[in-house]
């Protein structure tokens, strides 16, 4: 399970020094059958957020989950020496956001920065001026570093954990399910990004902003994580996830990609929610205490649909371990959302969208008593 706060796949791309476009007939999208929404997808390693991960490592924002793997020390190897940078000084005073999403304002080769038009809910939580000199500084240090030479050097193995993950997405194949949930399609191509340097598995929600000339694209950041291994610990980095951690991440981080594109025209249904519990009151990001409230529902709407796929795929007793973890945060909201789900929701959902609910599952949320213990 992750959290966006508080704290929180098509065709193997031949390219993978560089990000797909639309229209690029390397990354041609896969999609459900004609008769059912449609949510396409690519899998790629993204250079700019990759460049992002190092800097961040360096710097000790965030470590990977595993102590010593090959990737990491190939990293440690190549960028070692860089650990004073001013990329990675500066890189030092993030907060518990890696901002690794910033990295679709970086264009390849190059990198080159396209200067962003903004940056959404990240330009709230630090100044814009920090950001724009991250960027121009993380330019600096892919100078510095041949940062395109590492990355040139590893395309095999990117190739490689590509297909793995690729692999894996079309056994599982979580993406059809979600498209019936939703009763729709979604407007964005989902873009599996491998990290494998990553740690946090999110959803970039600020791409419009940040780089609207790919906006078409919902990335969806995914880290190399023994946790979502089908077997015990290993020392090289791999991407063949087993069906229910990769299923669970899917509709979850897709679901973040979704409700941005279902809230448009209606965030202050959302906004306007009137609920509070333990887990609640650790989203305090913001001034503003209507966008905590926004980004709280995004993540409880965003696992209470994992939760429910989860119980209709995976049974009744992995849902109720999901759920259990949740509560155990002080999170009590999840289960009459999930609960909602399958007794309101879910048997008419053939007969509506998950858009046009919306309005209606907000008042759900406000109704639910949130005195309860």
């Amino acid at each position: 399970m992750t959290r966006l706060f508080p704290i929180g796949l098509a065709l193997l791309l031949a390219a993978c020094s560089r990000p797909p476009v639309p229209g690029d007939a390397t990354a041609a999208p896969t999609l459900a059958a004609p008769d059912a929404p449609a949510i396409a997808h690519v899998v790629a390693v993204h250079p700019g957020t990759e460049l992002l991960h190092v800097i961040n490592y360096l710097a000790r924002v965030y470590g990977p989950p595993v102590r010593e793997y090959d990737y990491r020390r190939d990293v440690d190897a190549w960028f070692g020496h860089l650990r004073d940078h001013p990329a990675v000084v500066h890189a030092r005073t993030l907060p518990y956001n890696d901002f690794a999403e910033l990295g679709w304002a970086l264009e390849f080769p190059g990198p080159r920065l396209a200067e962003p038009e903004g940056f959404a809910h990240l330009g709230l939580i630090r100044d814009e001026a920090y950001l724009r000199e991250y960027l121009r500084l993380a330019v600096e240090f892919a100078k510095d570093s041949d940062f395109a030479g590492f990355f040139a050097a590893h395309e095999a193995e990117y190739a490689r954990w590509v297909a793995q993950f690729e692999a894996r997405l079309d056994a599982a194949d979580p993406l059809p399910e979600l498209a019936d949930f939703y009763g729709t399609g979604l407007d964005k191509t989902l873009y599996f990004s491998i990290s494998p340097l990553g740690v946090v598995l999110k959803a970039n929600i600020v791409i419009d902003e940040v780089a609207p000339r790919h906006a078409g694209y919902g990335p969806i950041l995914v880290p190399f994580d023994p946790r979502f291994l089908p077997e015990g610990p290993t020392d090289a980095a791999r991407f063949d996830y087993a069906d229910e951690p990769l299923a669970n991440a899917v509709w979850h981080e897709a679901t973040h990609i979704a409700l941005e594109q279902f809230a448009e025209g209606q965030r202050e249904v959302l906004m306007a929610i009137d609920y509070a519990d333990d887990f609640s009151r650790q989203f305090k990001v913001f001034e503003d205490p209507r966008l905590d409230t926004y980004f709280f529902v995004h993540e409880v709407l965003s696992d209470a649909v994992a939760i429910h796929l989860k119980g209709e795929r995976f049974g009744s007793t992995s849902a109720e371990t999901h759920l259990a973890q949740n509560e155990a945060m002080g999170g009590t909201l999840y289960r009459p959302v999930v609960e909602h789900f399958r007794d309101a929701y879910a048997p008419g959902r053939h007969e509506r969208d998950f858009r046009a609910y919306l309005p209606a599952l907000a008042g759900f949320i406000s109704s639910v008593d949130d005195e309860a213990p």
